[in-house]
């Protein structure tokens, strides 16, 4: 049965990628996204690609305080019942802290947790009402530890991480039909490795590495499983257990050891 999934980001990287699989599916798409040439090329290649589309565009800025809110009225103003929750826009800093800038660092805890928290309590209460929907957190493979030279950032995911995972078991104690899956993808090569300033950061080209099209499947799998959780590597899924039973000061080690290369001065 078609279900309306609103994505976050949903103009480029993961985003624009699980749309696509949502499309193909039939399902009513709600892309939420900066305003600009990206969202427009991406709604002329949906409806290209999949006539018929129901597509609804809402140019927003989640970094604005009210940008949540203008989402949930969109949505509202439509009468459109969203499904499919997919916190997916995100965006990261890499640096030492003290030569990042501040109003960067700020806004991108905006985005990446007060947005995301905000969009969690105004879809997950209709959800409730109707006993049906799911929510998606992108979260990031940073979640796990300590991110030296992406302390901000990593903590930002880590929250995301423990949120999602949190309202799973939450909703589970509840017997709610609600469902909530976490994802933690590793490095992918993207429009957030430019935005991040990372074009020269190791991170993007070691064993830990994937792209947009192996992640954004994953993601579609572990929503059809309504897994709690989505590690998307085989790799990762497999030696994530082993590596958290090593101490702390280990993989913050590793972390350091991959996010100092290449490190601007």
């Amino acid at each position: 049965m078609p279900e309306t999934f609103l994505i976050t980001g949903g103009s480029s990287g993961i985003g624009l990628a699980l749309a696509h699989h949502a499309a193909k599916a039939g399902h009513r798409l709600i892309l939420a996204a900066l305003p600009g040439q990206e969202l427009e090329d991406a709604e002329r290649s949906f409806r290209a690609s999949y006539p018929g589309i129901d597509l609804h565009l809402c140019p927003t800025d989640l970094t604005r305080p009210k940008g949540p809110d203008e989402v949930y009225a969109f949505t509202q103003s439509r009468h459109l019942d969203v499904d499919v929750l997919v916190n997916n826009a995100g965006v990261g800093t890499w640096g030492r802290l003290h030569t990042l800038d501040p109003e960067k660092e700020v806004k991108m805890i905006e985005l990446n947790i007060l947005a995301l928290y905000k969009l969690t309590r105004l879809y997950l209460t209709p959800m409730q009402e109707r006993q049906a929907g799911h929510i998606l957190f992108i979260a990031s493979i940073a979640a796990f530890q300590p991110n030296p030279y992406m302390a901000t950032y990593g903590a930002t995911k880590a929250f995301v991480r423990s949120f999602g995972l949190a309202l799973y078991h939450e909703l589970k104690d509840q017997g709610s039909a609600v469902r909530v899956t976490t994802v933690c993808p590793p490095a992918i090569p993207t429009a957030f490795q430019r935005v991040a300033g990372m074009e020269r950061s190791a991170l993007f080209s070691g064993w830990l590495a994937s792209d947009v099209a192996s992640v954004a499947a994953a993601v579609w799998k572990g929503y059809q499983q309504k897994s709690p959780q989505v590690i998307p590597s085989r790799l990762l899924s497999f030696l994530q257990p082993f590596i958290r039973l090593l101490p702390e000061s280990w993989s913050i080690w590793m972390a350091r050891r991959t996010l100092r290369q290449n490190l601007p001065e």
